[in-house]
């Protein structure tokens, strides 16, 4: 019995260290199928002078609260069970830049929805969009 409740004693720190990063993994999934959803819905909205500002102001934050989420949702060691390559935590740095340049475009998109702007919607879309497109030819395996 002594030798039981050692063996579980001593195995307790292990397992409390060794951490499951399943919840951050579909939290991030979730966040990338809702950022592809909105991104759709955002242009579908954007129509020049006939902009349905409200929905595109309420469009857009959802995009930034989303954009926002996933700079959390990349800890150190949460690659396994993972669709990204596993450079995104080996090499982080140019990730990370990539990841705050969208919520960057996604920030001026809502600025540009609160101003009734077009032509800074467009942008701000635009350059989140970009660097979508470049993040996904760099960090994501399908495979």
């Amino acid at each position: 019995m002594n030798k039981v409740m050692i063996s579980l004693l001593c195995s307790t720190p292990l397992l409390v260290n060794a951490q499951d990063y399943s919840q951050q993994i579909e939290q991030r999934q979730h966040a990338f199928e809702q950022v592809e959803t909105l991104v759709k819905s955002a242009n579908r909205t954007l129509d020049g002078s006939q902009t349905d500002w409200d929905k595109l102001q309420a469009t857009s934050l959802e995009l930034s609260n989303h954009s926002q989420a996933l700079l959390t949702l990349f800890p150190a060691g949460s690659q396994q069970g993972s669709k990204a390559k596993d450079s995104v935590w080996s090499k982080p740095e140019k990730f990370n830049q990539l990841l705050l340049q969208m919520d960057q475009g996604f920030a001026e998109l809502y600025q540009a929805s609160q101003q009734q702007s077009p032509s800074l919607a467009e942008s701000g879309l635009d350059a989140a969009q970009k660097t979508c497109k470049s993040c996904h030819r760099s960090y994501r395996s399908r495979w």
